[in-house]
């Protein structure tokens, strides 16, 4: 093209003349934007990125908002949210130095059960392995009748399991972060598996943020320096959602993740209170049909941990009151699918 260009400015005669200055504008014009669109992926709202991508998502993106014009009541819908335990499949890119060892056929097809028992609207993932993960899962359920054309990973060069979302509902912004500095004063030190932050519209207008993390498991050499991780993990993400609900008050929020703590630990504290009274949170308490809201068994301790929680900001508590639906995932498949066992909750 540049070969092309200079060729042309070699030649006066034909400069003078008005349609070969637009021909050249034209062809500018166009090396630029082939530039553009070849190296940034892509504008939002087309129909996916390649797989090749390290971040796969299919967006409806919105414009500014005036949020007192938002809708507030409409239809429920289900959310549901599971760590899948795991989920790598053949081909997936290797991003942490450790070796992988790639979920069994049957597992896969008992987490899509799990999911199709209670056919959510949109679906929170934790201990994806990447985008054909995502891919592989999207097709299972597809099978079963659930469509999610709207999808988020979250991964990062280091650590080999992300954070994920599907929804059959719109996905109109992404604040996702895959690289988040710690609140430790430095920022040197990154969030594991960073903070993904999606907004969802119901076809009523309605909106619901959704934001979803994965703290550090007790699972280490130094568990003193786990804790202490898990702990500065969960201060950031509170300073992070102190900023959202400031940004956006009147936005119903729902936070999901596995917290690898039990709902009243010392490090999830900062959680529920918040950094301001403002951005205090509101923990689920779901439970399956026997009563029961442990979602972890741990073979090593013997013991039930509940380690998954579904947290709700002040405006979206408000919307639920009494009306509150949630529970735990407890059919026969639940055991094969994972470790964990799935939440969900209706939203309004």
């Amino acid at each position: 093209m540049l070969r092309l260009l200079r060729s042309l400015f070699r030649l006066p005669r034909l400069l003078r003349r008005r349609d070969m200055l637009l021909l050249i504008l034209v062809l500018v014009i166009s090396v630029l934007l082939h530039l553009r669109y070849n190296t940034s992926g892509g504008a939002l709202g087309t129909e996916s990125l390649p797989v090749s991508q390290s971040e796969l998502r299919h967006l409806e993106p919105i414009g500014e908002l005036d949020e007192s014009r938002i809708p507030t009541k409409g239809e429920p819908f289900c959310f549901l949210m599971v760590n899948a335990n795991n989920y790598f499949v053949e081909g997936e890119k290797q991003r942490a130095p450790y070796k992988l060892t790639l979920k069994k056929e049957g597992a896969r097809e008992a987490l899509a059960e799990v999911i199709a028992s209670r056919r959510p609207a949109v679906v929170g993932l934790l201990e994806m392995g990447g985008p054909l993960a995502l891919q592989d899962l999207q097709t299972r359920l597809k099978k079963r009748g659930l469509d999610y054309p709207y999808f988020r990973i979250l991964v990062r060069d280091g650590e080999a399991r992300a954070v994920a979302v599907l929804s059959s509902l719109p996905l109109v912004r992404d604040y996702s972060r895959a690289n988040y500095g710690l609140y430790d004063n430095t920022h040197r030190r990154k969030m594991l598996r960073g903070i993904l932050d999606v907004t969802v519209r119901p076809a009523d207008g309605r909106l619901f943020r959704i934001i979803g993390a994965h703290l550090k498991s007790h699972v280490a050499d130094d568990a003193r320096a786990a804790d202490s991780l898990r702990a500065k993990e969960a201060a950031t993400l509170a300073g992070y959602l102190q900023r959202a609900m400031k940004e956006q008050p009147r936005i119903p929020i729902a936070v999901f993740g596995d917290w690898n703590d039990n709902p009243d630990a010392p490090t999830l504290q900062v959680l529920r209170q918040g950094l301001s009274a403002a951005s205090a949170l509101t923990l689920l308490r779901p439970t399956d049909s026997r009563g029961e809201g442990w979602t972890l068994y741990y073979r090593g301790g013997n013991e039930y941990c509940t380690y998954d929680h579904i947290y709700v900001n002040k405006v979206l508590n408000k919307r639920l009151g009494n009306n509150l639906r949630c529970g735990v995932v407890d059919i026969p498949a639940a055991a094969k699918a994972s470790d964990h066992r799935a939440v969900w909750c209706e939203l309004r």
